[in-house]
């Protein structure tokens, strides 16, 4: 056969971006199995298996805001609203419409008739149960930090609840994207069980979770969405899912091509090609709101402004996107690209100098700083298709001009608690330049900055007043105005190269030609937008 590959590189404004990926099919409406006529779930549906890179490191509803964090999890819990990337608005989901009250305050109206999997009902009062828990609870994933402040909920009535934020909020509702409302019976009788037994509203529930092999998920009978799938944005096509964690690339490709998955998760392109002569696979290589960067800890080697230079000017950004990426990214001297508000054209991709950063370093040295001292250069286990070998080329790259790098690959659960640290938190911050992905799924610059480039952001280890001080003034501001106070502070952070800019990056699956899905700019595995064909 031929390949059917979607390749979508560009980064553009999230208009035009819409469109080509519209007219690429990568999201139009998922294909959806036959209507029954009768609205209930359809019989005999079979099941549904993929390879992911990357295993949970705990259960809690925060985790389901980014996919690789709770792979599969969006299919057993649901938000008040969610994004049409058909046409970038915010539509609704568990709430069936919105009112803005004050500068910091929306009213939601629930969706009546929907129960949790645990038969308890969504209303007013629960959903304010499940968000305050995420705010008070001592939880591994901080949501606080994530969307950047924090969220209380207050019932009105039956089923009219109030979300609030500690500040002024132009983007609140945008927010409200990750925010995954779970059981409040399960929160109130059982605690315990938060970061292991997802108890949510969705299409599926959690069957079972077999540590380092797989997580497990069935059909929910009882799914609100059976009667609305247009409102619900998909349909019930399976009895069982099953996510299986393989986090080497190499593998997740070869069980695809082996049939016993029907989609494999983050693949290069040579896998994608390699798979050009298989009639039952497809391939789709689609962007994503995905930057790769490298945040520079130790904070006596990297606080001098020359160091950091230096470790971007080493990076050879063009021969890690064409060689070992194999095109499927685009280099870029920011961390988010066209889609965001706040993105500014006029940032270039810092250029590959190696002799200038050599000399960068020697000049920092002979002012006494240290510029040989070892560091770890650290990765996530799966983070994306072939991350390895361009983690171990930057480690060489940094190396060949003077710093004394040593790589790390490490299991999510090692990496993430040693990564969520603020450059505040001397002692517990480790001696590493971590390499890593951001995803704006937000669509606004703000989003970054909070957790990335401001003195008090929860994984922040730059500080830089003048950079706060602009922040501050765009927290408030919308419309034009917002967009240019925070190009004005991705001015000033790329001036003083914060962090390392590298790519934007496109992902890829191998699809199996059985089956019917359309991967959205989000990439969220999210079943109810897949069926058989």
């Amino acid at each position: 056969m031929a390949l059917r590959k979607v390749v979508i590189r560009s980064a553009v404004p999230l208009a035009a971006l819409l469109l080509l990926l519209l007219a690429a099919g990568c999201v139009a409406p998922a294909a959806a199995p036959a209507d029954t006529g009768d609205g209930d779930m359809m019989e005999a549906k079979s099941e549904l298996v993929v390879a992911v890179a990357q295993e949970m490191t705990s259960l809690e509803a925060p985790l389901a805001a980014a996919e690789t964090n709770c792979n599969g999890c969006l299919n057993v819990v649901e938000t008040l609203v969610t994004r049409n990337f058909a046409t970038g608005e915010i539509v609704p989901l568990l709430a069936t419409e919105w009112e803005r009250i004050d500068d910091s305050t929306i009213q939601f109206q629930l969706r009546e008739g929907v129960t949790f999997h645990d038969g308890s009902p969504l209303n007013a009062a629960a959903v304010a149960t499940s968000i305050n828990y995420m705010f008070e609870a001592e939880l591994v994933s901080d949501l606080r930090g994530f969307i950047g402040g924090e969220l209380s909920a207050e019932a009105v009535d039956e089923y009219s609840v109030n979300v609030t934020a500690e500040n002024p909020d132009p983007i609140l509702l945008e927010k409200m994207y990750f925010v995954a409302i779970t059981s409040a019976k399960q929160i109130e009788e059982d605690p315990d069980s938060y970061s292991t037994n997802l108890v949510g509203t969705g299409p599926y529930m959690l069957d079972e979770w077999n540590r380092g092999e797989s997580i497990i998920y069935v059909a929910n009978p009882d799914w609100w969405g059976h009667d609305n799938p247009d409102e619900a944005g998909g349909r019930v096509s399976f009895d069982r899912l099953v996510w299986r964690f393989l986090p080497e690339d190499t593998v997740r490709a070869a069980a695809a091509q082996a049939g016993e998955v029907d989609i494999a998760q983050f693949v290069t392109p040579d896998q994608c090609n390699a798979a050009m002569g298989d009639d039952g696979l497809r391939c789709a290589s689609v962007a994503s709101v995905e930057t790769m960067f490298a945040r520079m800890g130790n904070q006596k080697l990297f606080e001098d402004v020359r160091v950091r230079k230096a470790l971007n000017l080493a990076i050879d950004k063009e021969l890690i996107v064409e060689t070992l990426l194999g095109g499927a990214a685009t280099i870029t001297g920011q961390i988010v690209n066209e889609t965001a508000t706040g993105h500014n054209a006029d940032l270039a991709p810092y250029p590959y100098d190696p002799d200038m950063a050599r000399a960068l370093l020697e000049e920092a040295a002979a002012d006494g700083v240290d510029v040989g001292q070892e560091f770890t250069l650290a990765s996530r286990q799966g983070l994306h298709a072939g991350h390895v070998e361009v983690i171990e080329a930057i480690g060489g790259m940094l190396n060949d001009v003077g710093f004394n790098a040593n790589v790390s690959v490490m299991p999510p659960d090692t990496f993430n608690p040693q990564f969520s640290h603020n450059w505040a938190d001397l002692e517990g911050q480790p001696n590493w330049v971590a390499v890593h992905l951001h995803g704006n799924e937000i669509l606004d610059l703000w989003f970054s900055y909070v957790n990335y480039f401001t003195c008090g952001g929860v994984v922040s280890l730059y500080c830089n007043a003048e950079v706060d001080a602009l922040w501050e003034e765009a927290r408030n501001l919308s419309g034009e105005a917002r967009d240019m106070k925070l190009q004005e502070a991705a001015q000033v952070a790329y001036d003083d190269y914060a962090y390392g800019l590298i790519a934007h990056l496109d992902l890829a699956y191998l699809i199996s030609e059985d089956l019917n899905w359309n991967v959205k700019l989000d990439h969220r595995l999210q079943a109810k937008e897949m069926s058989p064909k």
